[in-house]
């Protein structure tokens, strides 16, 4: 048997880059896998918390035509809505036109006309209360979930802030473009609040003069519906607004949280994969957000809009009281172990 010439096409095989190209492809792989891990992890927990409200399989859904009623059902869930509130405090009603309630039940608003004294129902009873024993919820069509509300259920918060936001981090800062001399300079958040800008920059003179912060952002104070994008923008100003002293990894924590809140993490992950002119400057071609990947990505992130989320956008609310008790704990032992302090904190 002869051996066959040793040409350039012959060395190039073995110059290292088929073999690179193959680890880019495994580490994607092996993203992708982890989310969508993560995914049906937070599926199994509201099926475990809540196996009569959740019984479907929830499987994504990769059909071309999945996309064409994105929108619409976006539209749908911002006109079909209905107001509630979960109660702050226990509430005795004195008279028989008062709602009397216990603390963190969720009631049905009917009337806000008046500022101080609104009107409820709950469990088939009607009547008016003091407007501060309550506190907002939403404006979405779907049921409260008390396995979704991260203000009493630390389970909730954990699989949100330590699994999902990695994950989708992780998605997010691969390809990402790196300067030689800054190579923590660009972080995923600034990509997120430019794609914010450009898109709302296109119509610019139509939506800026409404895009008011207001308690709801699914309408304006008009009553208008917000698209996805309008949405978006409003979103990021009022995180920027209300954390100006945050870092960026508790901003996308918080934007996160949002996303989800408002069912439009799909909606939005589209808009930041199609956004081509700013997505080319931040991103390498080896990336989610330029591939054909991102398509399959957004079809599990619709999944999450079966489940209704509450999340807390505040970055320190976003850790459970357990935990900052645990890690005051730990603190003041250290303190006390070396002799620092001999008090309490």
């Amino acid at each position: 048997m002869t051996t066959p010439p040793v040409t350039m096409e012959t060395v190039n095989i073995f110059d290292g880059k088929g073999m690179e190209e193959n680890a880019k492809n495994v580490t994607q792989s092996k993203m992708l896998q982890e989310l969508k891990a993560v995914i049906r992890e937070i599926i199994q927990y509201f099926q475990e918390k809540e196996p009569e409200c959740y019984k479907d399989n929830y499987a994504a859904d990769y059909r071309d035509e999945s996309h064409d009623f994105d929108h619409e059902n976006f539209l749908f869930v911002s006109t079909d809505r209905f107001l509630r509130v979960k109660t702050l405090v226990d509430f005795k009603p004195t008279n028989d036109d008062e709602l009397g309630f216990n603390k963190n039940q969720i009631l049905t608003i009917t009337s806000m006309k008046d500022e101080h004294c609104w009107v409820g129902e709950l469990n088939g009873r009607t009547g008016w209360f003091p407007s501060k024993f309550v506190k907002t919820l939403d404006e979405r069509s779907k049921k409260y979930s008390r396995a979704g509300d991260g203000f009493v259920n630390d389970e909730i918060i954990h699989l949100i802030k330590h699994k999902f936001c990695s994950a989708l981090s992780s998605i997010l800062q691969h390809g990402l473009k790196t300067s030689l001399l800054l190579p923590n300079s660009n972080h995923i958040w600034q990509y997120i609040e430019e794609v914010s800008n450009h898109e709302i920059g296109k119509d610019f003179q139509s939506v800026i003069s409404r895009l008011v912060l207001c308690k709801t952002f699914r309408l304006d104070d008009e009553g208008k519906v917000l698209t996805p994008e309008e949405l978006l923008f409003r979103s990021i100003q009022k995180i920027n607004q209300t954390h100006p002293n945050e870092d960026m990894n508790s901003k996308f924590q918080s934007f996160i949280a949002y996303a989800l809140n408002e069912q439009v993490l799909h909606l939005w992950w589209e808009i930041l994969c199609n956004c081509d002119v700013i997505k080319h400057k931040w991103y390498r071609g080896c990336s989610f957000v330029t591939s054909p990947a991102w398509i399959e990505i957004k079809c599990e992130f619709r999944v999450l809009c079966n489940f209704t989320f509450y999340l807390p956008d505040v970055p320190h609310r976003f850790t459970s009281n357990k935990t900052k008790e645990n890690l005051r704990r730990e603190v003041s032992e250290m303190l006390v172990k070396h002799h620092l302090f001999s008090w309490d904190l």
